[in-house]
């Protein structure tokens, strides 16, 4: 087989490079990966390598958190009624049970509200102020929402409701009230790339910092915010915001957390997917987030919450069992969706720009589910659209290339709302100006260069069978998981081995059993039928085998 892709090799910069291996006392391979990844201190690079819990940084650093913590405190004080208005994805539902659950140690008079996306759409809505008003809540504090509720929020200080908006989202219209985010900080700050749960997590940081200075904690013990990081990690893996800066602590030491789990929710639900030979990514990815989603996406959140606020393992099972039924629901419409596709696809050209798909009266949190899907079939932004009587609501899910946002705020005239991150947006608009939409969609992105990077394999280093089992390239690579958005699992150039044996797996994986003298290692591609006289080069990326824990290659391209 001749392979298609072309291979370039990432050559890190060679004086950085001899400071890393005789300062740093790196590896030379752990070297060139962590250069090419873009670390260019010694210091940042073994604090993202080997985290330590203390890496965490001041949360003080978001602008308004002295403020927030402030007036939480005083409604703590004066024993006002508080809200916590979250988000129905996986994210704001475990952010909003986090919050919930800090709260509730200093003050019974906190409350919690998720609407139902099938029902309401994504936002922070006013229809519920009068609600707020009327059961004496004085303080709304969002989860995961609200950074553009610019209305809403003057609605709110109309009532004599005080708001604190956390979330996490890209700022278009930022309300004139207490505002924590990540995105208030310097795009530098280990900060800036927080989800929403990670937001609330310095939230409840900085809220336990305060109280203990101001004597709270004399006679009792301050909470123990450990045991969230197994939550905080899942909502920051689901949510596939980059894993660097602070979302890098969070999901190594939350990972890890996973294997030997605080909550009962979690304990179950790694007990019913059977994972007692360890934990992957893979596993996060398709098996427990999906679940953490499905009943949002069915306009059933508060499902998800229980479950997260079950107090022991017999009842956290009667609640999973509930959102494994909704996911299955969510799986079985999701196909019957999909199938109603194939006209619209037909119509998909070879040049095409994007896809732009439309459709009746179908639930709003399976539309960015269904963009996802086909913008990683096609490598092609994916705008998906429900049309319910004048006004549709729409999902963009866009390759990393290409910045949906900026593309986004050139229509914002024709848009009712809109919002989200560079590549993953929702926004409403009234159906007759869909046509209108579509067209200037195809002008700007006609106008743009949008650079393919499919066939294009980026090398970061190359190695040998000796040197990449070397025991602490071993360690590193063990350390490396969990991997996911900004932190892809190193490519690298596998030259001077042998072929011990292949194995067809399945009728359509090949799997390779490589050697050296007295090394092996175990290689699979996955879809590929391969032949020994056919490879003499493997590009392929190292994981660490979660049944075997040995390192294993998943290959990318052979030559």
């Amino acid at each position: 087989m001749t392979s298609t892709k072309l291979w370039i090799n990432k050559v890190p910069n060679q004086e950085l490079f001899q400071e890393f291996v005789t300062q740093g006392f790196f590896t030379p391979l752990l070297a060139k990966i962590l250069i090419n990844k873009g670390f260019s201190d010694i210091k940042s690079a073994y604090s993202f390598l080997y985290p330590q819990l203390s890496d965490f940084s001041n949360p003080f650093i978001i602008p308004d958190m002295k403020l927030a913590v402030e007036r939480i405190f005083k409604a703590i004080k004066a024993k006002e009624k508080i809200v916590i208005y979250g988000d129905s994805d996986a994210d704001g539902i475990i952010g909003t049970f986090i919050l919930y659950d800090f709260l509730k140690n200093f003050t019974p008079y906190v409350d919690w509200l998720i609407p139902s996306k099938t029902e309401e759409g994504y936002g922070f809505h006013a229809k519920f102020l009068p609600y707020f008003k009327a059961k004496g809540i004085s303080l709304i504090i969002t989860v995961d929402v609200g950074i553009s509720a610019y209305h809403t929020v003057n609605s709110a200080k109309a009532l004599n409701i005080d708001v604190i908006v956390t979330d996490h989202h890209e700022i278009i219209s930022k309300p004139e009230t207490i505002t924590i985010s990540g995105k208030l900080t310097q795009p530098s700050s280990p900060l800036y790339y927080l989800c929403g749960a990670g937001v609330v997590f310095a939230l409840i940081r900085a809220l336990r910092s305060y109280l203990l200075s101001q004597g709270f904690f004399v006679d009792k013990e301050p909470p123990f915010l450990r045991k969230y990081l197994e939550l905080v990690s899942l909502a920051t893996l689901a949510d596939m915001v980059p894993l660097i800066g602070e979302n890098r602590l969070i999901t190594f030491f939350g990972f890890r957390d996973l294997l030997n789990p605080y909550f009962p929710c979690t304990k179950i639900l790694l007990e019913r997917e059977n994972l007692k030979y360890g934990l992957s990514e893979e596993d996060l990815y398709y098996k427990i987030i999906p679940k953490f989603n499905s009943a949002g996406r069915l306009g059933k959140p508060e499902i998800v919450f229980e479950f997260l606020s079950s107090v022991d393992k017999v009842s956290a099972e009667k609640t999973l069992s509930q959102i494994e039924n909704l996911n299955q629901e969510r799986q079985t419409l999701e196909e019957e969706i999909l199938k109603t596709l194939n006209f619209q696809l037909n119509n998909v050209c070879e040049d095409s720009k994007f896809l732009f798909l439309t459709f009746e009266n179908i639930p709003k949190g399976l539309l960015g589910l269904i963009a996802n899907r086909f913008k990683n079939l096609y490598n092609l932004p994916t705008i998906v659209i429900s049309q319910e009587d004048e006004i549709a609501h729409g999902s963009i899910r866009s390759p990393s290339e290409i910045n949906f946002l900026k593309i986004l705020s050139q229509c914002e005239d024709l848009l009712i709302q809109f919002g989200g991150h560079k590549y993953a947006l929702g926004f409403k608009i009234h159906k007759n100006l869909i046509p209108e939409f579509k067209i200037r969609l195809e002008k700007i992105l006609k106008s743009n260069h949008i650079p393919s990077s499919s066939n294009l394999i980026y090398i970061d280093a190359e190695t040998n069978l000796s040197e990449l089992l070397y025991r602490e390239n071993l360690f590193a690579f063990e350390a490396f998981h969990p991997y996911g958005e900004g932190h892809s699992p190193p490519a690298l150039l596998l030259k001077n081995f042998e072929i011990k044996e292949i194995k067809i797996l399945k009728e359509k994986h090949s799997k390779l059993i490589l050697q050296k003298e007295d090394k092996e290692l175990s290689a699979i591609f996955f879809n590929k039928l391969l032949e020994k006289k056919e490879i003499n080069l493997i590009v392929g990326t190292p994981f660490i085998n979660s049944f075997t824990g040995n390192l294993e290659l998943k290959i990318e391209d052979v030559k």
